[in-house]
């Protein structure tokens, strides 16, 4: 019987060469088992070949000089702005190109600054059995090192726009991109470089005997030698609650502190030992604007965000009495308030309308008036807007 590990290598070898697992398997000595690619669904077939290249050093290495890759500096993505749209996309590149062009602006394109983040099929790789190859995407993550001095003709913000301009794009900050951007392939690839770039920089000593660990070239794992052990990146899951009314009419929304004057969003926090999601998306409600919520539903919705660091946003509903009074944690929220399906409705079309959010106020007495939800990238967003469009429901 082959292993699982071994069969996904014959499995990539077998698409690359255009032949089945079966002839590999007879040309490598090993039991030979009527598999082929066409036997398997192309979801499944990609994700073990994803699961191969997280586990095998040597497959990472040779994709990386023939792989499409993305690109952050300072935590700022690497994007291009259509013109016509307003669609924000991220710029990829093959590994030659985008070499090339690093050097100019005295940056290297390395494994060790880059994460293995997905496969996708090749516009131009076919077999001759008619068959699409997949290639590697891959993030480079880069920090500028040598910073102008205070006081300098030229600052980092205007080495970085030439940098950008050159690639024919622009960065933009890393939460401004999650948020604007409208493919949700792309705002994952992108939270997997951030997520995956700083574990990877930061996870370095073995927490068991402080010896170096030896991380996986995909970035996602690192092994301790002498412990044998093996260590994973982090991820915190995060409850965020819609919260409305038992006639469905209205939806408290709130303000967080310090945040964007004008926008309106979910309560949300993070889940804490020992407790289920649900009693996470009811705590935070409690915590947050003073009431006490029931009906808790978990919804079919889920977004990884990397801020502050890695974490699970899975979306939730709850009911919540009007009559109750609303008493806000100062230290999180300005403002807690019920909306109307209306009110909330004209700040939706007003963020579809301007998803960069130009129209913000700068009168800062408006700054807790609701003029904006969180743009499309956000799970906020899908929340606010499926609540809004569907037909009023009163099952509590």
């Amino acid at each position: 019987v082959i292993s699982m590990r071994r069969s996904c290598g014959l499995l990539l070898s077998a698409a690359r060469s255009g032949s089945s697992l079966l002839q590999k398997a007879r040309s490598n000595g090993v039991p030979m088992v009527k598999l082929t690619r066409r036997a398997l669904s192309d979801y499944v077939y990609r994700a073990r070949m994803m699961d191969y290249y997280a586990q095998n050093d040597t497959a990472v290495t040779n994709e990386f000089p023939r792989a499409q890759f993305i690109v952050m500096l300072d935590k700022r993505a690497l994007v291009r702005v259509d013109d016509e749209t307003g669609e924000t996309h991220l710029i990829v590149m093959g590994h030659d190109e985008l070499k090339a062009r690093l050097a100019e602006w005295g940056f290297e394109l390395t494994l060790e600054n880059s994460v293995f983040l997905d496969l996708q099929k090749a516009e131009s790789r076919r077999t001759k059995e008619g068959i699409d190859e997949y290639e590697g995407v891959f993030g480079c993550s880069l920090r500028s090192i040598a910073v102008p001095p205070v006081g300098a003709p030229v600052s980092i913000d205007t080495i970085r726009k030439d940098m950008a301009s050159s690639f024919g794009g622009r960065f933009i900050d890393l939460r401004k991109a999650m948020l604007v951007m409208r493919e949700e392939t792309e705002r994952n690839r992108l939270s997997k470089l951030q997520t995956l770039s700083s574990w990877s920089s930061t996870y370095r000593r073995c927490p068991c005997c402080g010896g170096a660990l030896r991380r996986r070239e995909s970035k996602t794992a690192a092994e301790c030698p002498p412990c044998r052990r093996h260590f994973y990146p982090t991820l915190s899951p995060v409850a965020i609650t819609l919260i409305r009314d038992p006639a469905d009419s209205h939806a408290l929304l709130v303000r967080h502190r310090g945040s964007v004057p004008g926008v309106f969003t979910c309560v949300a926090g993070f889940a804490l030992s020992g407790e289920s999601l649900g009693e996470c998306a009811k705590r935070e409600v409690a915590e947050e604007v003073g009431l006490e919520a029931s009906s808790i539903r978990q919804l079919d919705v889920s977004q990884p965000w990397p801020m502050p660091d890695s974490s699970l946003m899975i979306a939730h509903e709850a009911i919540a009495s009007m009559d109750g009074k609303i008493q806000v944690c100062p230290d999180e929220l300005e403002v807690a308030r019920w909306f109307t399906r209306k009110e909330v409705a004209e700040a939706l079309k007003k963020t579809e309308a301007d998803p960069h959010l130009k129209g913000l106020p700068r009168d800062m007495t408006q700054r807790n008036e609701l003029m904006f939800v969180p743009p499309q990238g956000a799970i906020a967003h899908r929340l606010i807007k499926e609540w809004v469009e569907r037909k009023p429901s009163t099952r509590n």
